[in-house]
């Protein structure tokens, strides 16, 4: 029983990997298409002229946030380097403080301005309001010493984080473009964005991974038992 468990909990570990995988794929599709940003002479400027300078600091706080969130989820990292795992996950926090309110801003000038409607200013003001909330938890808890709360809050931080990519991604792949046209149709004629639809999804997504920790931590001490009256 033992082993089998050291099986289950090996699939597991390696569940993460094509996880993070996909991620990384969003990041880089996210990358490619927004590498137009980087001449400044590009017709596509004009959409951001009113914004353009908020662009830096909430580009660069959301992306420490990116790219740094995967490093906390890291075992080996944690074990061995626990002094940089806290000074990665403030310089998360940091990120998320940053990027929220920024980008909260931008879509209010792009709403004052004419460039989105409303109900993208509300969606991306519960999107940094769900942003907050759980990695405030995650900092909280963490300060607490509650050590396996904190790692659930993170996750669930991070699955918003990844909220960022998933809009951007579905825009770049034809087919899952053309897939979600229906659900974005659908809500955009109740005056709602798409974006909750990307939110409850990320957030389900991360409740699955959770739930599936759970029954194998419980898997742990039912068989641990087991594996001693076996040996016995």
């Amino acid at each position: 029983m033992a082993v089998q468990f050291l099986g289950d909990r090996s699939w597991h570990q390696r569940l993460k990997y094509p996880l993070f995988g996909l991620i990384g794929l969003m990041m880089l599709t996210v990358i490619n298409r927004d590498r137009v940003l980087l001449n400044p002479y590009a017709p596509t400027w004009e959409h951001y002229r009113y914004f353009k300078w908020w662009l830096l600091p909430d580009g660069f706080a959301g992306s420490l946030a990116l790219f740094l969130g995967p490093l906390q989820f890291s075992s080996k990292l944690r074990r061995r380097f626990l002094p940089w795992h806290r000074i990665i996950g403030r310089i998360y926090v940091c990120g998320v403080a940053v990027a929220v309110p920024v980008g909260i801003w931008i879509e209010y000038i792009k709403y004052v301005h004419g460039i989105a409607p409303l109900r993208l200013l509300v969606a991306n003001i519960g999107f940094g309001a769900l942003f907050v909330l759980t990695t405030g938890l995650a900092f909280f808890l963490v300060r607490r010493r509650n050590i396996q709360a904190h790692r659930r809050w993170m996750t669930r931080s991070y699955a918003v984080a990844v909220v960022f990519l998933e809009g951007r991604f579905v825009d770049q792949i034809p087919l899952l473009s053309k897939l979600w046209e229906g659900p974005s149709n659908f809500l955009e004629t109740h005056h709602v964005s798409d974006l909750w639809a990307f939110i409850a999804l990320s957030l389900t997504i991360a409740e699955i991974v959770l739930r599936g920790e759970k029954l194998l931590q419980r898997g742990l001490s039912t068989r641990k038992p087991a594996a001693r009256a076996a040996r016995a």
